[in-house]
């Protein structure tokens, strides 16, 4: 004899692991980079140099430029340019100081030494330089 409340549990079962099995690799991926029609992104969390959930990745070896008319330009180790941000539609995301525009927040590996001269910041990891964050005193023209 058949129990059709047992294949109703065995098919709950089933979708409950899918269910556990599907959220944290959702959950563990970095947000994605939303680009709108007139060419600016969207970010809407950190800027990372690792791969963790809930942040924007970037490459060892880029340049983030903070140009002082509030536009966030950020290019990859080969010199291409990834995305250019208003800082004023990035997420606010809390960080030391404050709430900071996502495009001003960065998670950098454990290790990283940071050096600070004239408006550049360098981060190092061992000796390699991994990240350059330049303040730019003039406007963004693109």
């Amino acid at each position: 004899m058949r129990h059709p409340e047992g294949t109703r549990m065995k098919k709950l079962l089933i979708g409950l692991i899918l269910v556990m099995l599907l959220v944290p690799v959702s959950c563990a991926a970095p947000a994605p980079v939303t680009i709108q029609d007139d060419g600016f992104a969207i970010i809407t969390a950190p800027l990372s140099l690792n791969k963790e959930a809930n942040t924007t990745h970037i490459p060892h070896g880029s340049v983030i430029y903070h140009w002082v008319n509030g536009i966030t330009e950020v290019y990859g180790p080969d010199n291409k340019r990834l995305f250019v941000a208003r800082d004023s539609e990035a997420a606010s995301v809390g960080a030391p100081g404050g709430f900071k525009p996502a495009t001003h927040v960065y998670h950098i590996p454990d290790g990283s030494r940071i050096s600070e001269e004239d408006g550049t910041t360098k981060i190092y990891l061992d000796d390699a330089l991994i990240l350059t964050v330049i303040e730019k005193s003039e406007d963004w023209q693109g």
